[in-house]
């Protein structure tokens, strides 16, 4: 997955960059929401428990490590901090549901493929490419889709030409590429929930177990 968010990121961070526009996130963090249930015991609790301010944070921080140059290794500040968001997240899921090890780590890495499929579906509206097209494609081969784990060769052809039938401008390659990476993060999720549902049983992660809590992450700038 490591190797895939880095194209990721090389791919989208400038467009990503653009696209939040000075004080737009705090124009979204501050706007009235309803109040909504806790996240439940399946595969997108450390997700849904990261607050908006913290998944855009962590698209922020991902996309300054891009346009940086940066390796996504364990070393970058970036990565650490985002990790530590994740962590966050995880702790508060932990603290409810007795979960194994291996529910643990299909959690974090839902939250972290989820994060990469919200900034390419951002990069995606902003530039006026309807992502509920891919959406709609994935929904209609789902079943063959979840045996593969990239779109590539005759898939990505198969993808593209379905687009452009749908509307999608066969001259715009950048967002053609993106759609396919948003599509490969869309099946991730789902193999991802497969796995979390199949990992339960007796063996429980205990307190000492644990990860060591981690450490309140800076909001802002490395």
């Amino acid at each position: 997955m490591a190797k895939r968010a880095a194209i990721f990121w090389q791919v989208a961070a400038t467009a990503l960059a653009l696209a939040l526009a000075p004080g737009e996130l705090h124009a979204q963090a501050s706007a009235p929401v309803a109040a909504t249930p806790l996240p439940g015991n399946n595969a997108r609790c450390v997700f849904d428990y990261m607050s908006e301010e913290d998944r855009e944070m962590a698209l922020l921080l991902f996309a300054s490590e891009a346009i940086g140059g940066g390796r996504f290794r364990k070393s970058s500040k970036n990565v650490q901090i985002v990790d530590r968001l994740i962590e966050e997240a995880h702790e508060k899921c932990l603290d409810r549901f007795a979960w194994s090890i291996g529910r643990s780590e299909a959690a974090r890495n839902y939250a972290l493929t989820a994060l990469l499929g919200e900034g390419l579906r951002q990069v995606l509206i902003v530039d006026d490419f309807p992502v509920a097209k891919i959406d709609a494609y994935f929904a209609a081969n789902r079943l063959a889709l979840s045996r593969k784990s990239e779109i590539e060769g005759a898939d990505k052809d198969r993808l593209t030409s379905w687009l452009i039938e749908q509307g999608w401008d066969a001259d715009k390659a950048e967002a053609l590429n993106m759609a396919a990476l948003y599509l490969e993060t869309q099946m991730l999720l789902d193999r991802t929930e497969r796995f979390f549902g199949s990992s339960g049983g007796t063996t429980r992660q205990t307190v000492k177990s644990r990860p060591s809590p981690a450490r309140k992450a800076r909001r802002g700038t490395p």
